[in-house]
């Protein structure tokens, strides 16, 4: 699920597009740059507060099209002395949200976004609804139809708490979170499931403590083009914490930025997660890189790859190159084989904000099976 900012973000970055139209007079002042008299969101952003309306696009190809809409409060955020302290961190946000897709998978609910002991502390807090509908496959059974995906349908609520702290001045930080899910599961396929899948219809309650340390040096959280991060994390799951299921989950990123003048930079992403013991079907790990729907690609074990190099050809306008590989073990469970897959495409951004860093397009991207559009907010990578 995006974050609130990104919901803000996503918005201001259609009109974007609708830049040449400055000289009309209908938009105000602070929403164009002093430098160049371009559209631009760096003064907005930086001084947001009170409540503001959200629109929500969503473009995941697992569950298709969606629109949808929030309501955020920006509290004011407290003014750090750069003598002091080298950061500066992100306002306080609450929201309400809603949104539905084009297959039938909506969710509402709300959260909050807490910086606090100038950006020392950071919690962030959600408890929503879902309604999903989606599709699992194992790949490489002789079943045709296993293969081609088994539709399924997850109806209930989630809450999730996260706090993380920060280590003393420094990029570093230690976190810990909790996710409890109970919800229905409903396959579509009624009493044709093979045998080795769970029964038509049950219900599941999931739960799980994590912890994970952080490294953070990238030049912006936005659009980076400099610096390094890296994150490590560990969840169990088991009855201890509320859930049916028993496993446990480790997980590797490390992302990595290379300037080339001023416009132009190299990005690379490394991901690594496996799982053990006692998963669910929808917990698998799966490879996430553009074109390919989630959950797709899945295997007790995923690696991934993925390069990307944005051309910055004018001081706003960024064409964008990227490409990936990611490889997925066998699940025993099922007797669904690894598979090796990539996916790669092109895109353009608008640099949205120059003051911080943050570039806003889309990128169209060709996967093993479909063709995908996305509408890109900041970094198209997350943790």
């Amino acid at each position: 699920m995006k974050t609130t900012k990104n919901r803000l973000l996503t918005a201001l970055a259609a009109l974007s597009l609708w830049s040449p139209m400055a000289g009309a007079g209908w938009l105000p002042d602070y929403l164009f740059d002093e430098q160049d008299g371009q559209f631009d969101v760096s003064d907005y952003l930086a001084s947001a507060k009170g409540f503001l309306p959200v629109p929500i696009i969503i473009t995941e190809p697992a569950v298709g099209f969606g629109l949808g809409a929030a309501v955020a409060y920006f509290h004011a955020p407290k003014e750090l002395d750069p003598e002091v302290h080298n950061h500066k961190g992100p306002p306080s946000i609450s929201v309400g949200f809603g949104a539905k897709t084009e297959n039938g998978t909506y969710a509402y609910g709300g959260g909050h976004l807490g910086v606090w002991k100038d950006d020392h502390i950071r919690y962030t807090g959600a408890l929503a609804k879902m309604n999903v509908n989606m599709a699992f496959y194992i790949n490489g059974r002789d079943e045709k139809i296993l293969e081609q995906g088994i539709d399924f349908n997850i109806d209930g609520a989630l809450l999730f708490q996260q706090m993380q702290f920060r280590l003393k001045e420094t990029n570093w930080w230690l976190g810990a979170k909790y996710l409890y899910v109970t919800a229905d599961n409903t396959f579509g396929l009624g009493e044709a499931l093979p045998p080795d899948l769970p029964d038509p219809q049950f219900n599941f309650d999931l739960a799980a403590l994590g912890v994970y340390v952080i490294y953070d040096g990238r030049n912006t959280v936005f659009t980076p083009s400099s610096g390094l991060s890296a994150k490590l994390e560990y969840k169990n799951f088991a009855n201890t914490w509320g859930s049916d299921f028993d496993y446990d989950s480790y997980k590797g990123s490390l992302l990595h930025y290379t300037p080339f003048g001023d416009y132009s930079s190299l990005g690379l992403k490394f991901v690594g997660e496996t799982v053990s013991g006692d998963v669910p079907y929808f917990s698998y790990p799966f490879v996430m890189l553009r074109g390919i729907p989630a959950l797709r690609y899945q295997g007790e074990s995923a690696l991934l790859a993925e390069a990307e190099y944005l051309w910055g050809i004018t001081p706003r306008w960024t064409l964008v190159f990227f490409g990936g590989v990611g490889k997925t073990t066998t699940i025993n469970e099922f007797r669904g084989k690894g598979q090796t897959v990539g996916a790669g495409g092109l895109g353009f951004r608008y640099r949205l904000a120059r003051k911080l860093g943050l570039q806003a397009g889309v990128d169209v991207a060709r996967g093993p099976e479909d063709t995908s559009i996305y509408l890109t907010v900041g970094s198209a990578w997350q943790f």
